[in-house]
C-alpha cells in the first residue's frame, strides 16, 4: 500500500499518529501509562475512528477481567503467607553455598511466578533475599537481577503466569483460534527458563556488579549515595565558619547547592565568596552515602530542615534510632505524592525521611518536593521500637528486617486450596479461565482470606487502564487496515529468507519494543500482525503468534521493560548499563533458543 494511500485515509492516519504518540509517551515517561491508556480511548472516540461501544469494549475483555482477578488471587496468597514455604525452602536449599543459593532463588521465584503475578512475588522475596545475601557475604546486586529475570522466565511457563499470555490468548480467540490451555506453553516455557537459568548461573557472577544497600552493606565504599538536605539554624555554633571547615574534610560528602532564602547557589560552593561562609538558616543540598549523611547529622549545630520534620519532640538524639531504606511498592498510594504530602511521621510510626534515591540518579531538588515513584528508595531515620509498624504496611518494602510481616497464616491452606482449584479446573477445561478466576476471588473474600477493601486495593488500576487503552488502539489498527499493512510489510521484507526469518523478525520486534514500552502493549499490538502474517504465508498463525508471546516477555535489557526490573533497580544499587551488560547477551541466547524451539513445537507446515 503506497504512502500516499496511507496518508489519504483520515482514520488510518489518525490511528498511526495515536500509535506513534503513545509510543513516545511510553518511552519518555512524560505521563503515567494509565493516563496514556485513557488518552488513547478518548482521542480515538473524539476523532471518530471508533464508536464509543467499540472503544470501551476493552473494559469488558475476558483477558482484562482475568488479569484483574489474578491480582486479587495473588494478594490473597501473599496475605495468607502461602508463599512462605517456598521462601523457607529456598533458605534451606541455598544455605552456605553461593551457587546453590542462586539456583534455589531462581527456582523458588520462577515456580511462584508461574501462578502468581510476578511483581508481588518479587516484593515478597526481596527482603528475604537481602537477608540471605548478608549471611552469604554476597552483594544484593548479585542476586536481585537474577530474581527479577527468574520471575519473568517463570511467568512464561503457564497461561496465567503473566498478563501478556492472557492477552495473546484472547487475541487468538478473537481471530478464530482456540484459547490457549493453561499449560499449553509450559513445555517451551520450561526450555526458555532452563536456558535462562543456566546463563545466569554461569555468567551472572561475572557480569553482575557488586554493590550494596544500606541494610546489607558489604563495605563503606560500595554504599550507594543519596541526596538530602541539612540546615544550620540561627543558634548553630557553625554559623560564620566556612563550608570547607565543616563539610570539606568529611569523606563521602559532596555539597550540591546552598539554598539561602530565595537564592540558590550552585557549585563551586567552597571557593565562591557568596557561599564560602555559613549563614543563619542556610540549607545545603548534599550527596553522600548513608553513613556519611548520618555523620553530618550527628554534628552539633546541624539539623534537618523544619519541613522534613523532627523525628521526636525534645532531644531525639538520645533515642535508640536506626537508619532504614524503604522501597515504594507498586500500587502504593504514596506514588505521585511528595514527601511532605505523604505525612510519613504520622502515618508510619514516626519515620523521618531524609533522602530519596531514584534508580542511580541524584535528584537535585528539595527532598520534600520530590514526587515519589514506584521503586524509589527513601532513606529514613526511625525509632527502633517502631520497626514493626513499617514492616506491616503495604506502602513500601522495609529493607531492614524480614520477620514479623502481618499475614493470616491460619488461612494459608484455604488460599492455597482455592488457587489449586482454579488451576486444576482451568487445566481440565471445565470453565473459561475468566470465570474460574472470578470464582476464586469470590472464595477468597467469602472465606475471609482477603477482606473486600484489600481486594479492591490489590487491583493495579494503572495496568487495567493501560490494557483497556491498548485494546482500543489494537481494534483501531485492525479496523483501519493498518494491521494488514504491517503484516504485508513484514512478509514482503522477510519471506524471501524463509519462514524462520519471519519468526525471527517478529520475535526481535517484540523484544525491542518490550524493552521500551509495556509488554502488555506489545502483545496487544503485535498479536494481530503475527496472526495476519501466518495466514498470509499459509503456515497458520501459531508459530508467529508464539514468537510474539515469548518475544514480548524478553524484557531483560532495560529496567523499564518490566515492572520487576524497575522495582529491584534501587535496592540493588544498579545502573542502567548493568541491565545492558547482562540483559543483552541473555536476550541473544533466548532469541537463538526461540528460533529452534518455536518451529519444533509448532511446525512450519503449509496449511490447506
Amino acid at each position: 500500500m503506497a504512502l500516499t494511500e496511507l496518508l489519504a485515509d483520515g482514520d488510518r492516519l489518525i490511528t498511526l499518529v495515536v500509535l506513534l504518540g503513545a509510543m513516545i509517551l511510553f518511552v519518555t515517561e512524560t505521563v503515567s501509562v494509565d493516563v496514556v491508556g485513557l488518552l488513547i480511548i478518548v482521542v480515538l472516540m473524539l476523532a471518530g475512528v471508533l464508536e464509543p461501544e467499540s472503544a470501551l469494549m476493552g473494559f469488558s475483555s475476558q483477558a482484562l477481567i482475568t488479569i484483574a482477578a489474578m491480582f486479587v488471587l495473588s494478594a490473597g496468597l501473599i496475605r495468607a503467607g502461602a508463599l512462605d514455604a517456598l521462601s523457607r525452602g529456598m533458605e534451606r536449599l541455598g544455605a552456605g553455598s553461593r551457587p546453590r543459593m542462586i539456583v534455589a532463588l531462581m527456582l523458588s521465584v520462577a515456580v511462584s511466578s508461574a501462578f502468581v503475578n510476578n511483581t508481588p512475588v518479587v516484593v515478597i522475596f526481596l527482603p528475604v533475599v537481602l537477608a540471605l545475601a548478608g549471611k552469604l557475604d554476597l552483594a544484593p546486586s548479585q542476586l536481585l537481577i537474577p530474581m527479577s529475570y527468574a520471575s519473568i522466565l517463570g511467568g512464561t511457563c503457564t497461561l496465567i503466569g503473566t498478563s501478556t499470555n492472557l492477552l495473546v490468548s484472547q487475541s487468538a480467540q478473537e481471530h478464530g483460534m482456540e484459547a490457549l490451555g493453561i499449560f499449553e506453553i509450559t513445555g517451551p516455557g520450561l526450555v526458555f527458563a532452563v536456558v535462562g537459568f543456566a546463563f545466569l548461573a554461569l555468567f551472572g557472577p561475572k557480569l553482575l556488579p557488586r554493590r550494596a544497600s544500606v541494610s546489607t552493606a558489604v563495605s563503606p565504599e560500595n554504599a550507594r549515595e543519596f541526596v538530602t538536605e541539612i540546615m544550620f539554624p540561627a543558634a548553630s555554633p557553625l554559623v560564620g565558619r566556612t563550608f570547607q571547615e565543616v563539610l570539606g574534610k568529611m569523606p563521602g560528602i559532596a555539597p550540591l547547592m546552598v539554598i539561602r532564602g530565595d537564592e540558590i547557589h550552585l557549585p563551586p560552593l567552597i571557593s565562591n565568596p557568596h557561599t564560602q561562609f555559613i549563614r543563619e538558616d542556610d540549607v545545603v543540598l548534599l550527596r553522600g552515602a548513608p553513613g556519611s549523611i548520618n555523620a553530618v547529622l550527628e554534628k552539633e549545630g546541624v539539623e534537618l530542615p523544619p519541613e522534613l520534620g523532627m523525628l521526636f519532640e525534645g532531644n531525639e538524639k538520645g533515642k535508640a534510632v536506626t537508619m532504614v531504606e524503604l522501597v515504594i511498592n507498586p500500587n502504593s498510594p504514596l506514588i505521585g505524592r511528595t514527601i511532605r504530602g505523604a505525612d510519613f511521621q504520622r502515618r508510619f510510626g514516626n519515620a523521618a525521611p531524609i533522602a530519596v534515591l531514584r534508580r542511580d540518579e541524584h535528584i537535585r531538588e528539595r527532598v520534600t518536593s520530590i514526587r515519589l515513584r514506584m521503586g524509589d528508595t527513601v532513606l529514613a531515620v526511625v525509632d527502633e521500637s517502631r520497626l514493626v509498624d513499617l514492616r506491616n504496611t503495604a506502602n513500601f518494602v522495609l529493607l531492614e528486617g524480614v520477620d514479623g510481616r502481618a499475614v493470616r497464616k491460619d488461612k494459608a491452606p484455604v488460599a492455597a486450596a482455592i488457587m489449586v482449584l482454579v488451576v486444576t479446573f482451568a487445566a481440565l477445561g471445565l470453565l473459561p479461565i475468566s470465570i474460574l478466576a472470578l470464582a476464586g476471588v469470590a472464595l477468597m473474600i467469602v472465606t475471609d482470606v482477603l477482606p473486600m477493601r484489600l481486594a479492591y486495593r490489590a487491583v493495579d488500576m494503572s495496568v487495567v487502564l493501560l490494557i483497556a487503552g491498548m485494546l482500543a488502539l489494537g481494534r483501531a489498527l485492525e479496523e483501519t487496515g493498518l494491521v494488514h499493512l504491517l503484516a504485508e510489510g513484514l512478509v514482503n521484507g522477510l519471506q524471501p529468507l524463509g519462514p524462520r526469518a519471519v519468526i525471527a523478525g517478529i520475535y526481535i520486534l517484540a523484544a525491542i519494543l518490550t524493552s521500551l514500552v509495556s509488554n502488555n502493549a506489545v502483545a496487544v499490538l503485535l498479536t494481530p500482525v503475527a496472526i495476519d502474517v501466518g495466514n498470509t504465508m499459509g503456515f497458520g498463525p501459531a508459530p508467529f503468534l508464539f514468537a510474539v508471546l515469548f518475544g514480548a516477555s524478553a524484557c531483560f535489557a532495560t529496567p523499564m521493560g518490566y515492572q520487576t526490573n524497575l522495582f529491584v533497580y534501587g535496592p540493588g544499587g544498579y545502573r542502567f548499563t548493568d541491565y545492558l551488560r547482562i540483559g543483552v547477551p541473555l536476550n541473544v541466547v533466548l532469541f537463538a533458543t526461540a528460533i529452534f524451539v518455536i518451529p519444533w513445537v509448532w511446525p512450519l507446515t503449509l496449511s490447506g
